[in-house]
């Protein structure tokens, strides 16, 4: 409802619904005119040449008709697919930064919980987080801010393109899910760490220097989701404590640098 108009919606869902109606509607009269004529030949009541070339010219007709009606509804339904993927992006996507938003990363994470508990399927948790931010937005402005926020979007979509989710996860932190282990995930935002601090936004001729601190957990044996993110949570504050700039992880009872 946040994402798509409701009005909007409602007339979509009608285009969608009344062109299989109208293709129903086609294929019947079709059938109706194929069986008249098969009665007619059955019954003998078409024997002379003229009349058998008429008969074939009608169902030639008949075939040409059903396709136009066939192209029309292949162009409805394709029309109607882009629609739906728009939709879906829509709901999906952060607006200012283009990448997934809180939305698609909570189910995607559900995703994962649900592999692990019936597969065993491994995963670890990334959160990123940009240095002073607040500094920033109030330094030199929130379009400013924007413009940070956009370019360390597109740092992380380059850098961890083989995620599995990178989100915004709200404000200026980011989220990171991945089948890495704890120790490869880490070393991946550490290296993204080191190529965004030297990285320099420039807004309105003005240069911007820019730093992330990130925390990294990974799924553990009767793990919840909520134990998970708290891990990944107290890795990052770690960063921060630390000095900003740097990557902790949290191997289950305790943050390393």
């Amino acid at each position: 409802p946040e994402v798509v108009d409701r009005q909007q919606f409602l007339s979509f869902l009608q285009n969608l619904s009344s062109w299989p109606s109208e293709f129903s509607g086609d294929v019947d009269n079709y059938q109706a005119r194929l069986s008249n004529l098969n009665d007619k030949v059955l019954n003998n009541a078409v024997q002379p040449r003229e009349e058998m070339l008429a008969l074939l010219s009608e169902i030639m007709q008949a075939n040409q008709q059903l396709q136009e009606r066939l192209d029309n509804a292949e162009q409805k339904l394709n029309v109607q697919t882009d629609q739906i993927s728009s939709y879906l992006t829509e709901a999906r996507t952060d607006g200012l930064t283009g990448l997934f938003n809180r939305r698609a990363f909570d189910k995607t994470m559900d995703e994962l919980f649900s592999d692990w508990n019936t597969k065993g399927q491994a995963f670890s948790l990334g959160l990123i987080d940009i240095d002073h931010f607040k500094q920033i937005n109030d330094t030199y402005g929130h379009p400013a801010g924007d413009a940070v926020l956009k370019q360390i979007s597109n740092t992380l979509q380059m850098e961890l393109g083989g995620s599995i989710c990178v989100a915004r996860y709200g404000g200026e932190e980011f989220a990171v899910l991945s089948t890495e282990t704890l120790d490869d995930l880490s070393a991946t935002l550490d290296r993204l760490r080191a190529s965004v601090s030297g990285i320099e936004v420039t807004h309105e001729e003005r240069v911007i220097s820019v730093s992330l601190s990130g925390g990294v957990a990974t799924v553990e044996a009767d793990d919840k989701i909520g134990k998970l993110v708290r891990r990944a949570d107290e890795a990052l504050y770690a960063a921060k404590l630390g000095g900003r700039n740097r990557i902790y992880k949290h191997d289950g009872t305790i943050c390393h640098l």
